[in-house]
């Protein structure tokens, strides 16, 4: 009678091992490995190199399809905007001042597109004398002035902010305009503006800097 065993194991190098013996007096070794699993790395590498742009408030930057515009930089103890068509006014808080950047984006391209935001360029990030960065703030942030407490020299003084709405499209052939505002400590200087443009991971990134000083 011939009798058949079967044993099904694991070897060293994790591939399945099944023996076979049988009445035969030299046993059989039947060895099927696993298959083989390949990992592939791709690393994007760019084809040419970061390029930078410096301009100065006035001149103008073209980024691909925008051109881009940093008219005017203010600096400020109190702003007004319209509200529900008033003026409200407001206060930087103790210990730090108010800065206005005023930008103008215009896209030249074919398509409805969102400069920030979503969009190709970064919101920009003031850097200080003291070297710090700073992000954009809204009214949120300041000291709202009651109507009853809004003096002479308040009202002369205070600087107009229009804020900039950052996720505004633009059509083409057209044009948004608007204001940054940002909070720094009285003993800081604003000495430049930086964003980025890159409208794709595969594109070319460029690093616009406005030297404010």
């Amino acid at each position: 009678m011939l009798v058949i065993g079967v044993l099904v194991g694991y070897g060293l190098g994790g591939g399945k091992v099944v023996t076979v013996t049988t009445t035969i007096p030299s046993p059989i070794t039947i060895y099927t490995p696993y298959p083989t699993t390949v990992t592939t790395t791709i690393t994007y590498t760019p084809t040419s190199t970061e390029r930078f742009i410096e301009a100065s408030p006035g001149q103008v930057v073209t980024l691909g399809p925008w051109r881009l515009a940093v008219l005017d930089a203010k600096k400020a103890v109190y702003v007004k905007t319209i509200v529900l068509g008033t003026w409200s006014y407001y206060k930087a808080p103790e210990g730090m001042k108010i800065i206005i950047i005023t930008v103008r984006v215009e896209n030249t391209g074919t398509d409805l597109r969102y400069p920030f935001g979503v969009g190709d360029i970064s919101t920009p990030t003031l850097v200080t004398d003291a070297n710090r960065s700073y992000d954009y703030t809204s009214t949120y942030q300041l000291n709202y002035i009651y109507s009853y407490e809004v003096t002479k020299e308040i009202e002369q003084s205070a600087v107009e902010y229009r804020e900039l709405d950052v996720f505004a499209k633009v059509a083409p052939g057209t044009y948004i305009e608007g204001d940054f505002m940002y909070l720094i400590p009285t003993t800081e200087k604003p000495i430049k503006l930086v964003m980025t443009y890159r409208p794709s991971l595969f594109e070319q990134k460029t690093t616009v800097i406005i030297r404010l000083s």
